[in-house]
């Protein structure tokens, strides 16, 4: 799981999910409205939990998320992660794509790679959070976005950017990244929108190289965040227009 892939077989089987990801999302007919409007917060707080696929015996669904450099196979687990902030100006319509809430609070802890060891996540910015279309069975298409961190193990530093896409259910408050739900003690290999970054600076250490991590690499993520808003907060809602 851990060790260098050939990265052209790598890169064959994140297009394909890609693809397949692509049709997915296409294929829920034609998108009737165009605007959106988010209500409650005024604080919210997404909780990653995931079925961490180095547990053994099997825990089961845990605290924390996986992130996984697709074409290094190489992947990154946080036993904890957590980003929160607010609803941008709850009960206003938006058109789709317009910001819906400011993440400005990262909490990563116990993140840690087989190879580099223990890493430090630390944001970068205000991370966003918007929806993207009409809602298919109770899912909005919903996005992270103005996502960027700067990740620090032993002899590695390097940097991530991008958005995340995926979708929003409204009744259990669960952001679900493409790719997800995956199988019991497996891992997503499916893009996200995340990819190592070139700047400020790209990969850079002796564990850099020995992991393999390049920029450009499509980031996967295994696991879900759930809306747990803060005392004196609601839940979100999404409506139209």
């Amino acid at each position: 799981m851990f060790k260098k892939t050939n990265r052209l077989a790598a890169g064959l089987m994140a297009t394909a999910a890609a693809s397949v990801t692509v049709l997915s999302m296409t294929a829920t007919g034609a998108q009737a409205a165009t605007t959106f409007t988010p209500s409650g917060g005024p604080g919210a707080n997404f909780v990653g939990s995931y079925n961490n696929p180095t547990d053994s015996p099997d825990l089961g669904i845990v605290s924390g998320i996986r992130f996984t450099d697709i074409p290094a196979d190489q992947s990154l687990d946080c036993s904890a992660f957590s980003v929160g902030g607010s609803i941008v100006s709850p009960g206003t319509s938006r058109a789709y794509g317009a910001n819906a809430g400011n993440l400005g609070s990262l909490t990563a802890s116990g993140c840690t790679n087989p190879l580099a060891g223990a890493t430090s996540v630390t944001p970068i910015g205000t991370w966003g959070v918007t929806v993207t279309g009409d809602a298919v069975s109770g899912q909005w298409p919903a996005r992270l976005t103005n996502v960027k961190a700067k990740l620090s193990a032993a002899n590695c530093d390097f940097y991530v950017e991008g958005v995340v896409n995926g979708k929003f259910n409204t009744s259990t408050q669960v952001f679900t990244p493409v790719g997800n739900p995956v199988a019991a003690n497996a891992t997503s290999y499916t893009p996200t929108g995340l990819v190592i970054a070139s700047t400020p600076a790209p990969p850079t250490g002796s564990m850099c190289t020995t992991l393999d991590l390049q920029v450009g690499d499509d980031i996967g993520i295994t696991g879900t965040f759930k809306n747990t808003p803060p005392s004196g907060s609601t839940a979100l809602a999404i409506t139209n227009p």
